[in-house]
């Protein structure tokens, strides 16, 4: 067909051109150079004679006809009607006259033939460009659905104050099937005027036979440890570390890293200035209290029965847990890591009231063994006294700079009975450095005893004269001392 017509085509120009038409179609042209050719037509709208701004100024008013139309929406018993204008229609007018224009100038001369031909015989149809706004159309949608759709919910797994492990069931939820009404829209936008929409179920992420096949059913281990809660930073901290571990899930086989779970311990994650142990001593420092976080945690891991895959003790002893049961980290150093070696998943809980920290430990209680931990002092280190000459101290005074503190060489033992067996296995070898304790003892020289000097010493006090006896008075020589006799004592 397509040979056919570039044939007769062919004849035609050879004709014109043999019988001097050349002429005669160059003028034609020359007429419609500002206007659409003849036979074009977007949709149903004629356009062909019309100059380009015509076409579109007839476009427009034909859009506001389009977008004002309805368009009847039907789910089950309930309709609906909605403008296109509404849904998010939008026809394009200045692009498709551009279009209509541009049929018989555009391509090569084959092709511009052709398009004039079938504009002749009133066949070329440029298509109405019409999109749809999808954000606008699925918020209507979702406003005629609105009392008919509502989430899943997931299963979840609750733990009440008695540690009864309680699994609430998921409930799959209905949703619109939005996507389906979305392509129905699409392609209604040049034909029908009813569409019909769709509800389907929409299951949730996580089922109730999920949470079965975590195998958590009850209490493994918990582990108390108590603080100061006068010490308002340290608690703080405690209740950001502490946080950061409720309601973690460790799945089989995994290992779970204190560091990685909390993070790192800065001004920006919330946490504030207390006292940590840095090089043998008690200094501030970003994060105190952080450690019995993770020390509440090792605890409960080894009565739980869990494998121990990283710890470290403190320098020194601590005194919210006993010897060998502490479990100091860093982030970016010393870490706490332990695996799960359970059949099932774990579930961590913790709890901070008052001044008590919890770290409870949930799984499958049928592997639950009973555990108790022994520590056992094999050596008490006594500090060294050291004394430090201190100049500004008079001699013979003291003052302790800093108290000794005893160190320890401790083993950590878990027994472990499963049934009849009993297992006595050895956790760790720990050692606390003794920290020696510093006297300061003065140098400094005594001062002496002032003594007054002799130009003002005290004159001698005056004699008085001895009593003369009377008749005497004119020998001066023959005086008598008499000596007054003694005053009687009161009686008894």
């Amino acid at each position: 067909m397509r040979g056919k017509i570039l044939f007769i085509l062919v004849l035609v120009l050879l004709a014109l051109l043999a019988g001097g038409g050349g002429a005669g179609a160059a003028i034609w042209l020359r007429a419609w150079e500002d206007k659409i050719f003849p036979g074009v037509r977007a949709g149903e709208i004629r356009l062909g004679g019309l100059p380009e701004q015509e076409a579109r100024e007839e476009l427009l008013q034909f859009q506001e006809r389009f977008l004002s139309a309805s368009v009847k929406v039907v789910l089950g018993e309930r309709r609906w009607e909605v403008s296109r204008r509404e849904l998010g229609y939008q026809l394009h007018p200045g692009e498709i006259a551009h279009r209509a224009f541009l049929v018989g100038r555009e391509g090569p001369l084959w092709r511009r033939c052709r398009e004039l031909w079938r504009a002749y015989r009133s066949e070329v149809v440029v298509p109405l460009k019409v999109t749809l706004d999808r954000k606008k159309a699925r918020a209507v949608l979702g406003r005629f659905v609105r009392d008919l759709v509502y989430p899943p919910e997931d299963a979840r797994l609750i733990v009440d104050d008695r540690d009864v492990v309680v699994i609430v069931p998921a409930k799959p939820g209905r949703a619109l099937d939005l996507e389906s009404a979305l392509k129905d829209l699409e392609k209604l936008a040049n034909s029908s005027n009813t569409i019909t929409l769709r509800l389907r179920e929409e299951r949730p992420r996580v089922g109730t036979e999920d949470i079965l096949a975590m195998k958590i059913k009850g209490l493994l281990s918990s582990y108390t440890t108590f603080f100061d809660v006068h010490n308002v930073n340290r608690t703080y901290n405690i209740n950001v570390a502490a946080d950061a571990l409720d309601n973690r899930l460790v799945k089989p086989g995994e290992v779970f890293s204190f560091n990685a779970v909390v993070g790192p311990r800065s001004r920006e994650k919330g946490y504030k200035e207390a006292l940590v142990i840095v090089q043998d001593q008690f200094t501030p420092g970003i994060g105190g209290g952080v450690c019995q976080v993770s020390s509440t945690l090792y605890n409960a891991v080894l009565l739980a029965g869990l494998k121990v895959v990283e710890r470290s003790n403190h320098s020194l002893p601590v005194g919210y847990v006993p010897l060998g049961r502490d479990a100091t980290v860093a982030y970016g150093g010393r870490d706490l890591k332990f695996c799960n070696n359970t059949s099932g998943c774990l579930y961590l809980r913790t709890r901070v009231r008052g001044g008590a920290l919890t770290v409870k430990i949930f799984g499958n209680t049928a592997e639950k063994k009973g555990v108790w931990l022994e520590s056992v002092v094999d050596k008490v280190l006594e500090p060294k006294i050291i004394e430090k000459e201190d100049p500004n101290l008079y001699q013979g005074k003291t003052v302790v700079e800093r108290e000794g503190v005893r160190g320890y060489q401790v083993r950590l033992y878990r027994v472990v009975k499963d049934g009849e067996i009993t297992k006595r296995e050895l956790v760790s070898r720990d050692l606390y450095r003794p920290v020696d304790q510093i006297v300061r003892v003065g140098t400094m020289p005594l001062p002496e005893t002032p003594v007054p000097p002799p130009d003002q010493a005290q004159p001698p006090a005056p004699v008085e004269p001895p009593p003369v006896m009377p008749g005497n008075s004119n020998q001066p020589g023959n005086l008598e001392i008499v000596t007054p006799p003694p005053e009687a004592s009161p009686s008894r």
